[in-house]
């Protein structure tokens, strides 16, 4: 049997070592932008539960004024959201009506639609008599909020998106 020499063959060379760094920051590269996917992903989520969060607090609105969204029982009416929230609405002496109430609590949605989920979101109610995306039947209210994505890296097309809630009051 021949005789090696392990003198030559003791420890790593350079290249190997070199390799192996390249390799292990390529993974790490990869780890460090498969992070930062996953927050963008985790704030759109975010996001996407406060708009929940936001159409339910309104449908409870609705729900308990409803003679403000819905006076002759039969027929909705949208009322035009007030110019400012500022109306004195918002306190328990306040004394509104319910078509007042309404246009504030309209308004209230529409500012915390831009505050919460992005500086160019929208906040529309509007009637979905057998339309979509909300099909009801009358009475029937749909909330449609729509927002920017934060992960902009998607196509075209799913740079916004939105959330449909209806609500009959």
């Amino acid at each position: 049997m021949p005789k090696i020499n392990f003198r030559h063959a003791i420890g790593f060379t350079l290249i190997e070592v070199l390799i192996s760094m390249v390799i292990l920051s390529l993974g790490l590269l990869g780890l460090a932008a498969l992070q930062g996917i996953s927050l963008k992903n985790n704030q759109d989520a975010f996001l996407f539960s406060q708009a929940n969060a936001l159409a339910y607090q309104m449908s409870d609105r609705i729900k308990a004024n409803k003679r403000g969204w819905n006076p002759s029982g039969t027929t909705v009416s949208i009322p035009a959201p007030a110019a400012s929230c500022a109306t004195g609405c918002n306190s328990a002496a306040a004394s509104c009506t319910t078509t007042q109430m309404a246009a504030f609590d309209y308004c209230y949605l529409k500012q915390q639609a831009t505050a919460v989920l992005s500086p160019d979101a929208t906040a529309v109610i509007t009637t979905s008599v057998g339309t979509a995306p909300c099909i009801g039947s009358a009475p029937s209210l749909c909330i449609t909020m729509t927002w920017s994505r934060t992960n902009q890296q998607l196509s075209a097309s799913m740079n916004t998106t939105n959330f449909q809630l209806e609500v009959t009051p």
